[in-house]
């Protein structure tokens, strides 16, 4: 059994190669992992990828923007039920295709059962990934949909 600490590492390690390692990605999350980006949905993209299949297929997404990422900067702050952890760290990855390097920091919660991921929640900044990732940049990000009528 993987504890958070080890998870997070080799979850840093599968970034480092993922032009190889989509399935042993997937392989440390539960069979109903989730791997959530909350603030998403403000670039019109979803936030939320439960179980194996939704997992590969938001991995495989990335992994075809990226083939790898440097991870620097890690900090790790383990929560004391041994069970979870919230770590911050900078990812630099270029862009498949292009000489464009992405540069991203990010804070991520990592819940651990049974020594796999049961959550993983990246909080990242969705500006600079509309400017790197969306054609258009900030003029592809979709306007806010009114609450008040």
């Amino acid at each position: 059994m993987s504890s958070a600490n080890e998870l997070i590492h080799e979850f840093f390690d599968c970034l480092k190669h993922l032009d190889t390692s989509v399935d042993r990605c997937v392989d440390l999350f539960a069979d109903d992992g989730v791997f959530e980006f909350p603030y998403f949905s403000t670039l019109g993209m979803p936030t939320r990828f439960e179980g194996k299949e939704a997992l590969r297929e938001v991995l495989n997404l990335i992994r075809s923007r990226f083939s790898s990422f440097t991870v620097s900067n890690v900090s790790i702050h383990e929560l004391k039920d041994g069970h979870g952890l919230f770590t911050e760290y900078h990812t630099d990855g270029f862009i498949d295709g292009t000489e464009r390097v992405y540069a991203q920091d990010y804070v991520t919660r990592l819940v651990e059962e049974g020594g796999k991921i049961k959550l993983l929640r990246e909080y990242l900044n969705i500006i600079s990934t509309a400017r790197m990732m969306l054609p258009n940049g900030l003029a592809d990000v979709p306007a806010p949909k009114s609450t008040v009528e």
